[in-house]
């Protein structure tokens, strides 16, 4: 197998890469959703914040 690293589904098998996308020939049918969020600084990551509509 040549798994580069990502994301594993342990309830139905789907695969995605880094980036969130889906590999082929899995259940899953899309790729991940990446939430709203921003960078407070190069180690602070916010997740949740939509600046555009706060």
């Amino acid at each position: 197998d040549d798994w580069q690293g990502g994301y594993f589904c342990p309830c139905h098998g789907s695969k995605f890469d880094l980036a969130g996308r889906v590999y082929k020939a899995v259940p899953a049918p899309t790729n991940l959703l990446v939430p709203p969020h921003t960078y407070e600084s190069d180690n602070v990551l916010i997740i949740g914040v939509d600046e555009e509509n706060a």
